[in-house]
């Protein structure tokens, strides 16, 4: 017998929804996973160009007037309304997929979890990387050690900022309080903990000056020797790429290749560079085809099928980590273009 569709109300009609959540909401539609029912944005411009894809789901300003018991809801608003939309759906009765960050402070989180815990209901943060082979086989390497102990790693990723947002959200600190941290930091720090662990200690800088942060650098330490250095850009180009040192070979993830490697172990003649193979020899999935993987094992975890992988108590701890770093900023990020009397004038700003 079938399994009835999961009904989804979607939260947030931005450019979150339509360029992530849209098409993977209508492949998993399309193989009767999942049914959208319903949309919610307070802008009626932001509604309609998501009714375009889901045409037959009901329509909603207001979280607050749309029937959510026994439903997914899936929390793409800003991060500053992921709490208050988050907490309304646990609480009555509702299974929930916030999108990262999973609020934009700590405490926001917590409160969130809180009602998670009170209500039994399902939480789970988005962060598919998690779900990409690459960094499933790279969380591999570091737990099995086949090219020894990890040494060190250099992680560089970001560019010049080109995401269509349906709002200046991301450049407003009222609404949002981190800048490139507090964006694509998420998931570069999540993966991170996930491989590694907590770190010992850190050491942080950015270029913020009483506003957001475009660029960061972030030197991590763990308890088993290993070093670490994180660049993360809104404005320049990166490599994009993390590089893993070990005892007897590297390995390097370019950032969003799903299901592709670089290994050169010691002894090798070559770089041996492919993508990761599944069972009977086929590629593994892409990078949209994880972001339905997630949204997959959410609606398995509900059915009884599978764990959830990415519950909010994992979700909590990149933001946690984002707080720790902003909270120990340890100065001025080094900007050598600036005259003397800049550098004081940034220096005074950022202090302030």
């Amino acid at each position: 017998m079938q399994t009835p569709a999961l009904p989804i109300v979607l939260v947030g009609c931005g450019a979150v929804s339509q360029f992530f959540y849209a098409p993977a909401l209508t492949a998993l539609e399309g193989a009767g996973t999942l049914k959208v029912e319903a949309l919610v944005d307070p802008s009626a411009e932001s509604l309609a160009k998501l009714a375009e894809t889901f045409p037959n789901a009901a329509r909603f300003a207001r979280l607050e007037e749309t029937p959510i018991d026994s439903r997914l809801v899936v929390v793409a608003s800003p991060p500053k309304f992921h709490a208050p939309a988050a907490v309304h759906a646990l609480t009555h009765g509702a299974a929930v997929l916030c999108e990262k960050p999973m609020a934009d402070t700590v405490a926001d989180a917590e409160t969130i979890l809180a009602a998670a815990r009170s209500s039994g209901s399902l939480l789970a943060v988005g962060l598919y990387k998690r779900f990409f082979p690459a960094c499933e086989a790279l969380k591999g390497l570091l737990e099995k050690q086949p090219l020894g102990r990890l040494i060190s790693f250099t992680v560089e990723e970001g560019g010049r900022f080109g995401w269509q947002a349906a709002s200046d959200s991301f450049f407003r600190k009222s609404v949002t309080p981190g800048g490139v941290l507090l964006d694509i930091g998420v998931h570069v720090l999540d993966l991170l903990l996930w491989w590694l662990g907590e770190p010992e200690t850190l050491l942080y800088r950015d270029d913020a000056m009483g506003g957001q942060e475009a660029n960061c650098r972030l030197e991590l330490a763990y308890a088993g020797g290993a070093r670490g250095q994180v660049h993360l850009s809104r404005d320049w180009a990166t490599r994009n790429c993390y590089t893993f040192r070990f005892e007897r070979g590297v390995v390097r993830y370019k950032v969003n290749d799903a299901a592709h490697l670089e290994i050169q172990a010691d002894g090798m003649p070559s770089l041996l560079s492919g993508t990761l193979q599944g069972p009977g020899g086929r590629p593994e999935r892409s990078n949209p085809q994880s972001f339905i993987a997630q949204l997959q094992n959410i609606a398995a975890t509900l059915q009884g099928r599978e764990t959830l992988r990415v519950p909010g108590e994992e979700g909590i701890r990149s933001l946690q980590l984002i707080e720790r770093c902003y909270r120990e900023r340890s100065g001025l990020l080094e900007m050598p273009w600036l005259t003397p009397g800049e550098t004081t004038t940034a220096q005074h700003l950022a202090s302030l």
